[in-house]
């Protein structure tokens, strides 16, 4: 099964916490605002066992367009990076 939005997540969490949806809802909500903060601060977020969240600033680079055959600038920009722990890589490797 997959998860595809928080509607299913905030469903799976409540029926097993046995929370009401709205209560749990409202957690996930803020959770994921004050990631959302603490990335846009260029902090990192580390959830320890599960994953670690956090930006950082590409270098400029010179790059073709294909078609056109053209050397363009492309410039320095942040991107965001997820890095899995260890631990979780090697639980995820074991399930086949």
């Amino acid at each position: 099964m997959t998860i595809t939005g928080k509607t299913q997540l905030t469903e799976r969490i409540s029926k097993k916490t046995k929370l009401p949806q709205n209560q749990v809802s409202r957690i996930i909500e803020e959770f994921l605002e004050e990631t959302k903060k603490s990335l846009l601060k260029g902090e990192e977020v580390r959830l320890q066992g599960y994953f670690t969240l956090k930006t950082a600033i590409t270098k400029p680079r010179m790059a073709m367009n294909l078609q056109t055959k053209k050397k363009m600038k492309v410039p320095s920009k942040r991107v965001p990076k997820c890095k899995f722990s260890t631990s979780l890589k090697e639980e995820i490797a074991r399930k086949k």
